[in-house]
């Protein structure tokens, strides 16, 4: 999870979580929420059932009506900046490189990563 400054700039990203894990379990579990309100915070189809501003899913019987496709298309718009921050933490080189760490340290090696990107853009 990587909430943003409005230029696209990574604000916070959360410590690995162990197992396969829904993006909700991870705001759940993270409390970046509490005491905010979650229908002013953009998410994608992970975030379902959190309160959370996500896409119209379109019915699977019917076509979706326009202002639903438009409603999505805004809010894929302003999702595109997440999209591309989520994108650029993915192809950081340190956890690709051919030397990876044991799987036991997985954790520890990405807290490190995420301070090193931190301190390198102050």
């Amino acid at each position: 999870m990587a909430p943003l400054l409005l230029d696209g700039r990574v604000r916070w990203v959360s410590d690995p979580m162990p197992g396969p894990r829904n993006d909700i379990v991870g705001l759940e579990v993270s409390h970046v929420l509490e005491g905010r309100d979650p229908g002013a915070w953009l998410g994608d189809e992970g975030c379902v059932g959190g309160g959370v501003l996500t896409p119209i899913r379109r019915p699977g019987d019917r076509e979706q009506p326009d202002r639903e496709r438009e409603f999505n298309r805004h809010h894929d718009s302003l999702r595109v900046v997440v999209e591309r921050a989520i994108a650029q933490h993915e192809t950081w080189r340190v956890p690709h490189t051919d030397h990876r760490r044991p799987v036991n340290t997985f954790a520890d090696t990405s807290s490190a990563v995420i301070g090193l990107y931190f301190s390198a853009a102050e």
